[in-house]
């Protein structure tokens, strides 16, 4: 494990310390596993795990930029917009 600093407002310092105090866990501990939890939660975000689909290899690379190079600017003109929106469940 590798140490980090970081600052906090007094009143989640005090709530840290209460938690603590009453479930009988060290400070570590109780800021270790919240962290680890609020990461779970993020790691199920939709940008998350759209952030870890693997690139193009490069032969998968060189088509797409072929195919790309053989365009016209017409071909290249926006056709229609669309706009989605993304909601957490």
């Amino acid at each position: 494990m590798k140490t980090m600093s970081v600052k906090l407002d007094e009143s989640i310092i005090n709530e840290i310390k209460k938690i603590s105090s009453i479930f009988e866990i060290s400070y570590s501990d109780f800021i270790r596993s919240a962290v680890e939890k609020a990461i779970a939660e993020k790691q199920k975000d939709f940008m998350y795990r759209m952030s870890n689909v693997p690139y193009a290899t490069d032969e998968e690379e060189q088509e797409i930029m072929s195919a790309l190079s053989k365009l016209s600017d017409d071909d290249l003109q926006v056709a229609r917009v669309e706009k989605i929106t993304l909601w957490k469940n």
